[in-house]
């Protein structure tokens, strides 16, 4: 017998006298009460046992494994029909990358390298080694925020970049220059000092769902 099947015939309540008396006594002739509730008893076993279930349903009662618990959840939250950006939404999205990339903090290339003091290489080799944070939109060149010029916002961009290798840059600029909560509505750029990087770039991760 399957497990479930198992686990509720076992937790079956018993029958009792005055179960068959209350709920039959009406509708049959019940000769030996006692005889008939224990017949009735075996009887809703035999029932039960005569049950098939699938094996994905072949656990305890109330037992479910996390990859069944994942499945259910995932479930849930799944649409019909798969979701595809309209033309709208696409110039949309690129609409609002283009003024980010656009605002006075992102610098181009060659201006961040002019106030760094660094050569243009040495700054493509930065980024490339992710120790800064460039932005780009298709052909228009890379920016990069004006914060990485501060020693302190620099060590905390790239404490992000290093920990965080797998999210895109546009997610990360975000996480950095957006108001958290856990920081009392500050963005992490705003709120950083030399003693809290670490705890700051805590909160970046858990914004970003990386605990």
């Amino acid at each position: 017998m399957p497990k479930t099947l198992e686990f509720i015939a076992d937790h079956l309540p018993p029958i009792t006298v005055d179960d068959v008396v209350r709920r039959f006594s009406t509708s049959v002739e019940i000769r030996d009460a006692r005889a008939f509730a224990a017949e009735l008893q075996e009887f809703m076993h035999e029932r039960v046992e005569a049950v098939e279930l699938p094996p994905s349903l072949d656990l305890p009662l109330g037992a479910e494994t996390t990859e069944q618990a994942l499945a259910r959840k995932a479930a849930t939250l799944r649409a019909d029909t798969r979701w595809v950006p309209g033309e709208t939404d696409i110039q949309r999205g690129r609409a609002a990358l283009l003024e980010a990339f656009d605002r006075p903090h992102n610098l181009p290339l060659p201006e961040f390298a002019r106030l760094a003091n660094k050569s243009r290489q040495q700054i493509y080799k930065d980024i490339d080694a992710r120790r800064l944070l460039a932005l780009n939109v298709g052909p228009r060149g890379q920016k990069l925020p004006d914060w990485q010029l501060d020693p302190v916002k620099r060590h905390l961009t790239q404490t992000v970049l290093q920990g965080a290798a797998e999210v895109d840059n546009w997610t990360l600029y975000r996480a950095l220059s957006e108001p958290l909560e856990g920081l009392g509505g500050r963005s992490p750029v705003e709120a950083v000092t030399a003693d809290s990087v670490d705890e700051v770039a805590r909160a970046v991760f858990n914004a970003l769902g990386m605990r």
